[in-house]
């Protein structure tokens, strides 16, 4: 901090939309010593900002273009902190915590998507004298996804009405998105499977589906990370 202002230093990857935006929203570490526990405080930042550069744009599978953006001595003004100084990470945790239940919501609508692709295609496929209706492996892939999408719908309805009344469980936010995200891609894998060379094709919606839920597990929290917390969460609870 430099009088009333702070100077922040620093590069963040993988920001969607940050070559059209006219502010960021920031996390910074405003004393490291206490890290996460009131040692970051965020901020809003003009984009037009001295010293904000965007230095790469990445094109990925999902057809966006994320940047990269880089903070050289970059003076932003007290007023433009977000809440006390330090608050920032409870800040920060709270609002992916939203995010992360669209996530379990996206999950859920793809995967549903994809069941009702499956079974309309199932009927109508013919391979050696047969529906793949028929074909028990077919059938396992029907069957797997909607089970899993039962509980899917409940643990996203259950997360949201939490959510709504004020008494989100942070942990059952991580369950409901690791959850959805795996099962999102899981259906989309299941559905190209069954549909064969022409789930490939982008004459269908399947091919996009695959590469959108294969990217989910990754953004706001890889499914590795998910488990990692959740498993802290659970074994906190048993002291």
């Amino acid at each position: 901090r430099d009088g009333d202002h702070y100077v922040i230093n620093g590069t963040k990857r993988f920001i969607t939309g940050a070559d059209e935006a006219d502010f960021a929203q920031l996390l910074a570490a405003t004393d490291r010593e206490k890290g996460s526990r009131g040692g970051i405080s965020m901020f809003l930042v003009d984009m037009d900002t001295p010293g904000v550069n965007i230095t790469t744009k990445f094109e990925t599978m999902m057809g966006d273009w994320p940047c990269e953006i880089h903070f050289e001595d970059v003076r932003v003004p007290v007023e433009q902190r977000i809440g006390e100084e330090g608050q920032g990470f409870a800040l920060g945790q709270r609002f992916l915590a939203n995010g992360r239940l669209k996530h379990g919501a996206r999950g859920v609508g793809t995967a549903q998507r994809c069941l009702d692709l499956m079974c309309e295609y199932a009927q109508q496929r013919v391979t050696f004298g047969e529906k793949l209706a028929n074909r028990q492996a077919v059938q396992w892939m029907i069957t797997d996804t909607y089970v899993e999408l039962q509980a899917a719908r409940l643990m996203v309805y259950n997360t949201a009405d939490r959510a709504s009344q004020g008494q989100m469980d942070r942990t059952d936010g991580f369950v409901q998105k690791m959850y959805a995200d795996e099962l999102g891609f899981r259906a989309a894998d299941r559905c190209m499977q069954v549909h064969g060379g022409l789930g490939l094709t982008k004459d269908l919606p399947i091919e996009n589906f695959w590469r959108q839920s294969r990217s989910f597990r990754i953004t706001e929290g890889p499914t590795e990370i998910m488990k990692m917390v959740i498993a802290r969460n659970v074994l906190r609870k048993y002291g």
